[in-house]
C-alpha cells in the first residue's frame, strides 16, 4: 500500500501498474459484476463504470486506505463512529476475531483462509460481507477449493433444514423429531482427506434425503466402469416404460425425455451402487455406504421396491442397456481442481415427481405451496410453484397425507440415471471416453431409527486419495 500510495501521489513508475490494474478491471472484475447483477439482483439497476472513471478516483481512494491488524483491541482500530463523515477505508488483517467475532461494515472483498473441523464453527465463520445496497456486484470472496466444498455443502444443508422447518410448521408438528433429524444429517460426513485422521465414525440415515453425484473421477477407465455398471443394471431389469406411461401426467408440467422401470428390486439397485465408483471428494455420496443403508432399511420392509428412470435431454443420442437416450450438457465448474470433473447440480426440479400417482403429486404440491414463502434469497419465485418440490415429495412418500387419505410408500425409492456429454468435462482423457454416467437418489422420509456407519468408507477415502496421489 505504501508503494502504491507513493506512485499514485507522485505519478512515478505508474505505466506497468496501471496496465495491470486496467486489464484486471476490464477483463475479470467488470464481467464478474455483470454476471452477479444478472444472477442475483434482478430488481436493481446498477451502473457500469469505465476504467477512466475508476482511474480518476484511484489516487484519492488509495491515499485514504489504512492497513489495520485486528486483534483484542480491534474496537479502537476500527472506530466507525469517529470516521462517520468521511468513511473508513481499511484493509483489515486478522484471525479468530475477524472469522467469528466481528462484522466489518461495508466489507466487499475477503481473502479467507481459516479452516475448522466443526460444522457449526464453519457456519459462524461465514461473515464475509458487510452488505450495502448498490454494492453487491462489487463483493468478492477469495478462498481455497477445500473451503468452497465445505461451504457449498453447508449452504445446501442449511436450505434443507429451512425446508424441514417449513414442513414441520405446515404439518403442525413439534420440533422433537426435527432435532433428531439435524443430528443425523448425512452432510455431516463432509470433511477433508487431510483431516480424516481426526474424524470419528458416524451413524447416519439418508431417509428424506436427495443424493446426487456432482463430482466425477478424471480417468477414462473409471467412467467406463461406471457406464458398464449402468448398462448391466438397465439390461437386467427388463423392458422400459415411456414417460407417457407414468401413473399421472400433470397437464401444466412439460414432460421429460427418457425411459423408466417400475418394481425394480433393491438387490439390483445396491448391486449397481456397489459397482459404481464415486470420487474420493464425494464424502456425502459414497455408493457402497448408500447400498449398506438400503440393505439396512430393507430389514423393516422399506426401500424394497424401486423406480429407476433414465432421463435424457437434447445432446446427441447414445445407447445404454439396450435403450437410447439423449445426453445432458453439464459444464464443468471452472474453480474446481483438475483432479475432478465437477458440476453445479445434476437434476431438474421436476425429476423427483417421476411416476407419482395423481393423489401423491397433488398432496406434494399442496405441501409445497403451504411451505412456500416467496423468499428470493432462497431462490423462491414471486408466485407459488406449479410443481411439487423434492422435499415435499419425499415427505409425502414417507409419511403420507392424512387429510387427503394418501398413504405413505416408504417401500419405494427412486433412482435417476443421467448420461453427461464428456465434451463438457474440459478433461482431455474424459472427452475421448464414454458418456459419463451420473445418478441421483430420492429417499422417502422415514421414522426408522436404523443407521449405517461410515467408518469403513472414511478409511477407504483416505487410502484412495493416497494411492492415486491426489492433492486437495
Amino acid at each position: 500500500m505504501r508503494t502504491l500510495r507513493g506512485r499514485f501521489t507522485r505519478g512515478i513508475d505508474l505505466a506497468e501498474t496501471e496496465r495491470m490494474m486496467r486489464e484486471d478491471y476490464e477483463q475479470r472484475f467488470l464481467p464478474g459484476m455483470v454476471r452477479i447483477r444478472e444472477a442475483l439482483i434482478p430488481d436493481e439497476n446498477l451502473a457500469d463504470f469505465a476504467w477512466e472513471q475508476v482511474r480518476e478516483v484511484l489516487p484519492e481512494v488509495i491515499s485514504d486506505i489504512k492497513v489495520r491488524e485486528i486483534n483484542g483491541s480491534a474496537k479502537d482500530a476500527l472506530d466507525y463512529a469517529d470516521n462517520e463523515a468521511t468513511g473508513l477505508k481499511v484493509i483489515a488483517v486478522g484471525g479468530d476475531k475477524l472469522a467469528r467475532g466481528l462484522t466489518l461494515e461495508g466489507l466487499c472483498a475477503s481473502y479467507f483462509l481459516r479452516t475448522a473441523r466443526m460444522y457449526d464453527t464453519l457456519m459462524q465463520m461465514g461473515r464475509w460481507f458487510g452488505y450495502r445496497d448498490g454494492y453487491l456486484d462489487c463483493c468478492r470472496l477469495y478462498t481455497t477449493h477445500e473451503m468452497i466444498e465445505w461451504f457449498g455443502h453447508i449452504a445446501d444443508a442449511a436450505e434443507e433444514l429451512r425446508q424441514e422447518f417449513d414442513n414441520m410448521v405446515a404439518a403442525g408438528a413439534t420440533p422433537k423429531q426435527f432435532g433428531l433429524r439435524v443430528r443425523s444429517h448425512s452432510v455431516l460426513t463432509v470433511t477433508s482427506r487431510t483431516k480424516m485422521r481426526n474424524a470419528r465414525p458416524m451413524h447416519l440415515t439418508f431417509s428424506g434425503d436427495l443424493l446426487q453425484t456432482i463430482v466425477f473421477l478424471p480417468r477414462k477407465q473409471d467412467m467406463e466402469a461406471n457406464y458398464d455398471a449402468g448398462h448391466r443394471l438397465l439390461a437386467a431389469i427388463g423392458p422400459s416404460l415411456r414417460p407417457e406411461q407414468q401413473h399421472y401426467l400433470p397437464k401444466a408440467s412439460p414432460n421429460w425425455k427418457g425411459h423408466f422401470w417400475r418394481d425394480v428390486s433393491a438387490a439390483q439397485v445396491t448391486a449397481f451402487l456397489r459397482s459404481y465408483r464415486t470420487h474420493g471428494a464425494s464424502f456425502r455420496v459414497v455408493s457402497p455406504l448408500i447400498a449398506d443403508f438400503i440393505d439396512e432399511m430393507n430389514k423393516d420392509g422399506e426401500l424394497t421396491n424401486w423406480t429407476v428412470a433414465l432421463i435424457g435431454a437434447s445432446d446427441p443420442v447414445v445407447e445404454i442397456g439396450g435403450v437410447s437416450v439423449n445426453m445432458m450438457q453439464r459444464r464443468a465448474v471452472q474453480s474446481e481442481p483438475v483432479d475432478r470433473y465437477s458440476i453445479k447440480t445434476l437434476i431438474s426440479s421436476r425429476d423427483q415427481a417421476i411416476d407419482l400417482t395423481e393423489a401423491e403429486w397433488t398432496a406434494a404440491l399442496n405441501l409445497t405451496r403451504k411451505t412456500w414463502r416467496g423468499d428470493k434469497d432462497r431462490d423462491q419465485g414471486a408466485e407459488p410453484p406449479d410443481d411439487p418440490r423434492g422435499t415435499a415429495i419425499r415427505k409425502i412418500l414417507g409419511f403420507g397425507d392424512p387429510e387427503t387419505g394418501v398413504a405413505p410408500r416408504r417401500d419405494r425409492g427412486l433412482l435417476m440415471l443421467y448420461l453427461l456429454n464428456p465434451q463438457a468435462s474440459d478433461i482431455e482423457e474424459l472427452e475421448d471416453g464414454p458418456p459419463i454416467l451420473a445418478w441421483a437418489i430420492s429417499f422417502p422420509g422415514s421414522p426408522s431409527e436404523r443407521r449405517v456407519s461410515n467408518a469403513d468408507y472414511m478409511a477407504n477415502s483416505v487410502l484412495w486419495g493416497a494411492m492415486n496421489d491426489w492433492v486437495d
